[in-house]
């Protein structure tokens, strides 16, 4: 039995409420685009919860970023990593946040869900890095957060007793689609303007299956469907990121892009990975 609007809707409010972390995200990422916002204002951000605070404090005091000074406060760490760079770690620590969850309608384990995450973060950066399509710390964000849904999906189908599983018989969006009634990318869509996130993040997540049909053209969605394409999700198999080449890619022929210049940019995301991996595990 697919959930009704309210049983959905009961679901999100369920997913909103886990933690405050992507609310602070979304308030960070308006003030990153303000350039007179005050250090202070992302260290009170911060500051208001205790585990994006830990986080964040001891990534700022990891080998990855070590200077030998022990960093004390939020403070601090913006003033040691730098602004731009404190967000992208929140950024990070909010997905893990979110994602540290088994997904057992989906077969999907919180590390996998975590790795699959952080990848495609990762690799979303480095294409609008090399071609300059969006902010790299946009695509980053775009990246991390565009599985999201995927939490309101299993959630609801929880609420209805479970049971229901993807088990690989047929593509996920199909299966999405007749256990539910909706994709996880239009659910994800919900949570992040729920969230109030900016509008073409939200815009990126809800039109990563079919950017073509988007009102308005947008360079995250369709790189996200790109992404997917090249790392696509398997059944019963760990999160591992090995390089797919779709074949006659529109994405790579309008963003100049040849399989070279792709793994080139697929290396660079997966070594960014492990150091990743290493800093938050």
């Amino acid at each position: 039995m697919k959930p009704t609007k309210e049983q959905f809707q009961a679901a999100i409010a369920k997913i909103e409420k886990f933690s405050p972390a992507p609310r602070i995200l979304a308030r960070a990422l308006a003030l990153l685009r303000d350039p007179q916002s005050p250090i202070s204002g992302i260290a009170e951000l911060v500051g208001s919860d205790p585990a994006l605070t830990s986080d964040l404090l001891r990534c700022a005091n990891s080998a990855f970023y070590g200077s030998g000074v022990q960093i004390q406060s939020i403070d601090q760490a913006v003033q040691k990593i730098g602004f731009r760079e404190t967000v992208r770690l929140l950024s990070l620590a909010v997905s893990r946040i979110v994602t540290g969850c088994n997904l057992t309608s989906y077969s999907l384990s919180a590390d996998d869900f975590w790795s699959e995450s952080l990848f495609h973060g990762l690799f979303m950066e480095e294409i609008a890095r090399a071609t300059g399509g969006a902010e790299p710390d946009e695509a980053h964000t775009a990246g991390l957060l565009r599985y999201i849904g995927r939490l309101a999906i299993n959630q609801s189908i929880h609420d209805l007793g479970g049971g229901l599983y993807w088990v690989g018989q047929e593509p996920l969006l199909q299966w999405e689609a007749e256990t539910v009634g909706f994709s996880q990318a239009q659910a994800g869509a919900v949570l992040l303007r729920n969230w109030q996130f900016p509008p073409e993040l939200v815009r990126a997540c809800e039109g990563q299956e079919f950017p073509a049909l988007l009102p308005e053209p947008s360079w995250l969605a369709s790189a996200l469907f790109f992404a997917s394409s090249v790392v696509p999700q398997e059944f019963g198999t760990p999160f591992s990121a090995v390089l797919e080449l779709p074949i006659g890619s529109d994405f790579m022929h309008h963003n100049g892009l040849t399989a070279e210049s792709v793994g080139t940019i697929f290396a660079a995301a997966r070594t960014a990975f492990e150091k990743a991996r290493g800093t938050f595990d």
